[in-house]
């Protein structure tokens, strides 16, 4: 007789274990890839979830500051959020009202006119609000205060040109072309 043996089959639990295993990997290499997309990129979404792009980073900064110039700093932008709370809500029903104008089967270019209109002017309420708020906490800054926050200002400004890449590509606008040049001297 000859000394054959059939070949061990593995478990049928084994090869789900096997399975398992593969998938948890699978997954662990895709939220490692999110956090560091995330890490790369910043979080989703406008404004980063902080505020309003009418602070431009003044509660950012603000965090420089020691504690007792933080609070003086930031009480009119805590102030103004209730106020802001229910522009939103307005500029929201503004919108809501403009959309249903546009779907209405009723449709008129006044009547679009006219809901465009209210929209811009709750968008600008919320505006004036924020930047009546910005004012007041600005005005709590020392000078040299106002220095570092123009530079944080400009900063910012830097990053978002760099990674639009706009301004160093396209070059002058066409109202902005610089003048001829200068004719030579007579010599």
């Amino acid at each position: 007789m000859s000394d054959t043996t059939t070949p061990a089959v593995p478990p049928a639990s084994t090869r789900g274990w096997r399975w398992l295993l593969v998938a948890s990997l699978a997954l662990n290499l895709v939220f490692i890839g999110g956090l560091g997309a995330l890490w790369l990129k910043g979080p989703p979404g406008p404004g980063h979830w902080g505020p309003s792009q009418t602070a431009f980073g003044l509660m950012r900064f603000s965090r420089e500051l020691p504690p007792e110039r933080r609070d003086a700093v930031r009480r009119h932008l805590k102030e103004a959020r209730q106020d802001l709370k229910s522009l939103r809500a307005e500029l929201r029903d503004a919108r809501s009202k403009a959309t249903a104008v546009l779907a209405s089967p009723d449709y008129t270019a006044e009547a679009m006119q006219a809901a465009l209109a209210a929209v811009a002017a709750a968008d600008n309420r919320m505006r004036e609000s924020g930047t009546a708020a910005l004012m007041k906490s600005i005005g709590e800054l020392t000078g040299e205060e106002r220095q570092k926050l123009a530079a944080a200002w400009n900063r910012r400004l830097d990053r978002e040109c760099g990674s639009k890449g706009k301004a160093e590509k396209d070059g002058p606008l066409e109202d902005e072309a610089s003048d001829p040049p200068a004719p030579a001297p007579p010599q």
